[in-house]
């Protein structure tokens, strides 16, 4: 019994050198890799402010299935819902969950009281 407890602490600690090493890796990539701007556009829709958001990967290898924190992204002008959409649980959905590249932001705009902070919820890396 003694053995096979030693060696599931070995496999253990091995698994977890291997996915420390993985994270560290060159490429590999973090939510803190998603850069979000939202900036006001100086145009009113039904006297609300517009903002034209920009979600940017910086990271080497394309992010896919990323969700951003929104509120549901209360809006008084239509939304391009190809590049984002509400779902549950107060996040949104972008680029309907296809990989974002480097250098090939989304960009969209929407109309409303307030921007919601867009905080990376999930982002799944594509290397």
């Amino acid at each position: 019994m003694a053995c096979a407890t030693k060696a599931t602490i070995i496999l253990f600690l091995a698994f977890v050198i291997c996915c420390q090493a993985d994270t560290d890796r060159p490429g590999a990539c973090k939510l803190s890799d998603l850069h979000i701007s939202v900036v006001k556009t100086g145009k009113e829709v039904q006297g609300q402010p517009e903002y034209q958001v920009t979600i940017d990967n910086q990271c080497s290898c394309a992010q896919a299935i990323v969700t951003v924190h929104c509120d549901g992204l209360p809006s008084v002008e239509p939304v391009d819902e190809g590049k984002i959409r509400t779902e549950d649980g107060g996040v949104c959905l972008v680029n309907d969950g296809l990989p974002i590249a480097k250098g090939s932001p989304v960009v969209f705009t929407f109309a409303g009281k307030t921007a919601p902070d867009f905080a990376p919820t999930m982002a799944v890396p594509h290397c």
